[in-house]
């Protein structure tokens, strides 16, 4: 998460007018477009750390908790998108893995 977030960083202070990606129409408004990206994961670590609230959670947990109304078939792509987070959390100090043989973090 964090290369990724870095990289969100980099894009957003370029010049460009135009981003062309490998799939989709193009970005017309690129600086504008990485702001909502990098917003929208923000968000998406400030529901992590409430859903933490509550004491240790596993990521199905934590994806139930955060990802309300989520379409199972997207259910393991959350739950990967969960973990860059929480491992992301844990190299900044915020979260701590439990370690207790079913991956459950907590709060640091």
């Amino acid at each position: 998460m964090r290369a990724y977030m870095d990289s969100l960083d980099k894009l957003r202070g370029r010049a460009e007018t135009v981003y062309w990606p490998g799939h989709g129409g193009p970005v017309v408004e690129p600086q504008r477009y990485m702001r909502a990206l990098i917003h929208h994961r923000r968000q998406r670590e400030a529901s992590i750390l409430n859903g933490l609230k509550d004491g240790p959670q596993t990521i199905p947990a934590l994806v139930a908790k955060v990802y309300v109304g989520l379409s199972p078939s997207l259910t393991r792509a959350a739950g990967l998108s969960t973990l860059a987070h929480l491992e992301d959390l844990a190299e900044r100090g915020l979260v701590v893995d439990e370690a207790d043989g079913e991956q459950s973090f907590r709060l640091a």
